[in-house]
């Protein structure tokens, strides 16, 4: 009896090859405490503390966590839709356009 292998399935959408998140922005300790005292200064001005509260969107690839994309938000973004938006991208673009569409090599 002979067996014969069949070639791996190619994946059909990106969210096979890549998950994404929202990750704290990488600071030094010096701009961590600068954002801080400006965020300080906002609040006491009636502002929001939204500076010290940024962070990305951060596409790794599933196999070996490997960061392919970060996106930065604005302050006072909404992140949930930002995440959102990508997660459609992900289900919706083969991996080949996601790539072309962002730019990853």
């Amino acid at each position: 009896m002979t067996t014969t292998l069949e070639p791996p399935l190619e994946p059909v959408s990106a969210d096979e090859v890549y998950v994404h998140r929202l990750e704290p922005r990488r600071r030094g300790p010096v701009r961590r405490v600068l954002l801080g005292a400006l965020d300080l200064w906002c609040a006491t001005q009636g502002g929001l503390l939204e500076l010290t509260r940024a962070g990305d969107i951060v596409v790794r690839r599933r196999s070996d966590g490997v960061e392919e994309l970060r996106v930065p938000l604005v302050p006072g973004e909404d992140a949930a839709l930002a995440l959102d938006q990508i997660r459609e991208q992900l289900e919706t673009q083969a991996p080949d356009e996601f790539r072309s569409r962002w730019g990853i090599a």
